[in-house]
């Protein structure tokens, strides 16, 4: 069903893409003081107040893109798990710890969460944006059940730079009526897209490493093993991903060594996340990940998690200079990963980040420490 989310939203973008069809709300007025989705056959709708002043964020990423774009006193209510869980990696809470904290708890959240409508009802909000689930029959139940206005977004498939986080940028900055806002945001996520893209699109694959994502975050932390074919970040740089090279397909999340071995990349890049895992699995078995030709040249390299309750943009951004810079030094010759994060969490949320996240990240970016290894 997420295919479905984003359907919505790339057909309705500018429609208030959202579950019920004709559903009426409470705050409109008989002016009609609201913006209304388009009607399309089979397309479902949401009317919305033309100003709400009172606004929840639920579901996985919700809060965040809402802090990228959104009137933060317009908040009345946060899940509990946006009040300090994994702040250290969730830059927005970081940024807004003092405010979330404040407010009410409007449900328990997290990645097996789901909507509490009594909780909702208690703030009093005027508009609900979630990415609970792509389930139209869950959003019309919690928009009956609330008698609010429920409006669906997506990050799409691809994590980082995929065309629904924009989408739903803008569909958030039309419901607020903060599309100047939006339109800034969207547009620097594009030129951030298009800088890499133009860094690294001529250059030939034979001056390029083969290269490995290892410790991938997916619900969780994860050893060496787990990884992605069509990494977002590598393809972002056009990186020589050997999954690809090998035919794999999507997220796999336990490859064992001797896959590993035979895969054999040039560079490995770690999610500093899961170090600790694939550190205690190199401590048991040595001599198999010794034979590894990262693992014989040092050319093994930290990155920073960026999934915590779905992506921090400003995190995979960086990461993903950092691996083009780890990748083709001269093409990235003018780039610090440490201050291009600081400068997309200026750019997005208002403050440097960097340090908070790799103060509990081994330093932060950079190549791995051999130390660790014996």
């Amino acid at each position: 069903m997420k295919h479905r989310i984003i359907a919505w939203v790339l057909l309705l973008c500018l429609c208030l893409a959202g579950c019920a069809a004709g559903t009426n709300n409470e705050n409109q007025d008989d002016a009609g003081k609201s913006r209304t989705g388009t009607e399309r056959a089979m397309i479902p709708t949401v009317t919305v107040p033309a100003d709400p002043q009172r606004v929840v964020c639920i579901g996985a990423g919700a809060l965040r893109l809402y802090s990228y774009i959104g009137d933060m006193s317009r908040l009345c209510g946060v899940e509990a798990c946006e009040k300090g869980f994994l702040i250290s990696v969730r830059p927005y809470q970081s940024v807004h710890e003092e405010l979330f904290r404040s407010l009410p708890s409007v449900g328990a959240g997290g990645p097996q969460g789901a909507p509490d409508a009594e909780a909702l009802l208690a703030v009093h909000p005027d508009v609900i944006f979630s990415l609970y689930t792509s389930d139209s029959a869950a959003m019309d139940e919690l928009q009956n059940k609330t008698g609010v206005p429920v409006v669906v977004c997506s990050y799409g498939k691809t994590e980082a730079f995929d065309t629904a986080i924009t989408q739903s940028l803008t569909l958030m900055g039309e419901v607020l009526g903060r599309q100047e806002r939006a339109k800034t945001v969207t547009d620097y996520i594009e030129s951030i897209r298009t800088d890499l893209d133009r860094r690294t699109r001529d250059i030939p694959d034979a001056e390029k490493p083969t290269v490995y994502l290892g410790c991938q975050s997916n619900y969780g932390t994860h050893g060496l093993g787990s990884s992605t074919a069509g990494y977002a970040l590598f393809d972002a740089v056009h990186a020589r991903n050997v999954l690809d090279e090998a035919g794999y397909s999507g997220y796999q999340k336990a490859l064992d060594t001797e896959t590993l071995l035979t895969l054999d990349p040039e560079i490995i890049i770690i999610d500093a996340g899961g170090l600790a895992l694939f550190l205690e699995e190199y401590k048991k078995d040595p001599t198999v990940y010794d034979s590894m030709r990262a693992v014989k040249t040092g050319e093994i390299y930290l990155q920073m998690p960026y999934n915590a309750y779905y992506t921090n943009l400003e995190i995979a951004f960086a990461d993903a200079y950092f691996i083009g810079k780890t990748l083709y030094p001269d093409a990235f010759a003018d780039v610090d990963a440490a201050q291009k994060f600081d400068e997309f969490s200026r750019a997005l949320l208002g403050e440097d980040c960097y340090k908070t996240v790799a103060a509990q990240m081994y330093g932060g970016y950079g190549k791995l420490d051999p130390a660790l290894l014996r």
